[in-house]
């Protein structure tokens, strides 16, 4: 048994704050000591199981003294120092830099997207979340001394038992997708994309999330015409998330920028068939269970949409592709790659 620390100074519930959940809720279930670190007012906390202890920290700012200090205590008595994020990150480094190597062996900074340089130069082991971000760390963090991928993995238990948030209708095709309303996720993309298939083809486009962004979506699909086909259905509960899937008939996934991408696994795991752009996480996780087409073009979307709606016997290949390509992305594997990884820095 390991005593593990996962530390992450996030407010909200993304990607990141998924991840944390999963690794910890998994390696909690392995029988390891695991102990998370969060901000006051943290929303991840509610979804960590009852054996993952919880400690609010300060990161109160970039420079604040109190926090590297606790974490140069942690790596003193835990075996595992994880953290994920900026500040985390970069406190978390000041703490290291005055300790010995077996100490700073213990830390381990997660990369879930492509973050910029300035808060990780105390990290020297780097766990990336997809080839694509590792290449980027390898380019724009030469002081890495190790890197390794590790794909995000999320529980799939309960998708097949999962019933459609909104019932389908007979001879209507749903388009949808399931993400935070910013500019990197391409949701002007996916509304302008539909209203030229609205405009002769039955289909409905579901929208859940929030965000930044959600009022000019909103204003774009109406000065496209389309507001009656497009329902934007606000925040989804995570418990929910494999019922929003489950109410679509093809994902469309049209990101500009991931680190990874759990909704494309979470429809994948649904059995949906999925087209979007070929970023380079995408077409990584996705392989060959995508129709994916060039970044930014949006005709292209639109065609590869259409070929989906239009093509039974692709969707079913689609689909089946789907349910295969996702089980290779459980949080149990997660976990299981994770502790391989901590090994292999540890004992060296």
């Amino acid at each position: 048994m390991k005593k593990i620390l996962q530390a992450i100074d996030a407010g909200g519930w993304g990607g990141a704050e998924k991840v944390v959940v999963m690794i910890s809720n998994e390696l909690a279930g392995m029988g390891h000591d695991v102990e998370v670190w969060v901000r006051r007012g943290s929303l991840l906390v509610e979804h960590l199981s009852s054996e993952v202890k919880v400690r609010v920290v300060p990161f109160i700012n970039d420079y604040e003294p109190f926090t590297p200090f606790l974490f140069a205590r942690a790596l003193k008595t835990f075996d595992v120092v994880h953290v994920h994020l900026g500040r985390a990150a970069l406190l978390s480094g000041y703490a290291a830099k005055f300790l010995p190597e077996e100490l700073r062996r213990k830390l381990f900074c997660h990369m879930h997207l492509y973050h910029k340089p300035k808060h990780y130069k105390g990290q020297g082991q780097i766990i990336c979340v997809s080839k694509a971000v590792e290449d980027y760390v390898k380019k724009a963090m030469p002081w890495a001394k190790r890197t390794w991928v590790v794909y995000n993995g999320i529980d799939m238990s309960s998708a097949p038992l999962a019933e459609p948030l909104i019932p389908k209708k007979r001879g209507t095709f749903r388009i949808g997708l399931l993400a935070s309303f910013k500019a990197e996720k391409g949701h002007a993309d996916l509304i302008k994309a539909f209203a030229g298939l609205g405009r002769h083809l039955p289909v409905e486009l579901l929208l859940g999330g929030e965000g930044p962004l959600l009022s000019e979506a909103k204003k774009l699909a109406s000065d496209l015409g389309v507001e009656d086909k497009v329902n934007f259905l606000g925040a989804v509960p995570p418990e929910r998330a494999f019922s929003f899937w489950k109410s679509l008939d093809v994902a469309c996934v049209p990101s500009y920028a991931e680190g990874f991408c759990l909704s494309m696994v979470e429809a994948m795991a649904c059995g949906l068939p999925v087209a979007g752009y070929a970023e380079a996480a995408l077409s990584e996780v996705a392989g060959e269970a995508a129709v994916l087409v060039p970044v930014g073009d949006v005709e292209a979307l639109a065609a590869a949409l259409e070929r989906v709606i239009a093509d039974e016997s692709l969707r079913k290949q689609l689909s089946s592709l789907s349910l295969k390509r996702s089980g290779l992305f459980s949080a149990k594997s997660m976990a299981e790659n994770l502790l391989k990884v901590y090994e292999s820095a540890l004992y060296v």
